[in-house]
């Protein structure tokens, strides 16, 4: 008798060894195990080098595959979480860099860094809109492929493809994964079963 295989719809078992099936942990094990700086700074690494900048050797192909997988999981996740009903965080104007709004609870967390840069002021006090306008410009499976694409390209450099206006490309993506990180911060208390304080380790 063939085993049954248990669904994996996030593909989280290719990157953390087991099956997730809870959007908001998959957004609590993304920022577990990296920050959201660095998940920003690969895209735009990845986006550059696939647009023309050379094939990219800054980290080994390995660790930027396992990155690849782990964005193609916030992409899936978000695409579920993007018509979450949420009332939007009234923050005034003179409050904006309160960290209490962004900053991640890990020791090694850095409030600057951690800041978001590419959010719009309505996105940034409810980010559920960016999950929005990001699936307004491609279904989900689009953007599955279109990411993809960008790491082989910038691996191997494929001139068979170049992202059609790579800025937009890596705004957008940045974008996502900003908005995944304040939706972290702000509504996810455990990953892993342990309390986000508690948590054993941290990026």
């Amino acid at each position: 008798m063939k085993n049954k295989h248990t669904k994996d719809p996030f593909n989280t078992r290719c990157w953390l060894s087991e099956t997730i099936t809870d959007p908001y942990q998959v957004l609590a094990c993304l920022f577990f195990e990296a920050h959201v700086h660095d998940f920003r700074k690969l895209v735009k690494k990845l986006v550059h080098h696939a647009g023309g900048g050379g094939v990219y050797k800054r980290q080994s192909p390995a660790d930027v595959l396992l990155y690849m997988k782990m964005i193609r999981s916030l992409i899936k996740a978000a695409n579920v979480l993007k018509h979450t009903e949420c009332s939007p965080v009234i923050i005034n104007e003179d409050d904006l860099l309160n960290t209490k709004y962004y900053r991640s609870h890990y020791v090694t967390a850095d409030a600057w860094m951690e800041f978001p840069r590419h959010l719009s002021k309505k996105e940034y006090c409810n980010p559920y809109r960016a999950f929005q306008q990001f699936f307004n410009h491609l279904p989900v499976k689009d953007w599955v492929q279109c990411w993809e694409q960008v790491v082989e390209a910038a691996l191997c450099r494929d001139d068979a493809f170049t992202p059609v206006a790579p800025l937009k490309v890596y705004s957008r993506l940045a974008k996502l994964v900003e908005a995944a990180h304040l939706v972290d911060v702000r509504e996810v208390t455990h990953v892993g079963g342990q309390l986000k304080g508690r948590a054993a380790s941290s990026p």
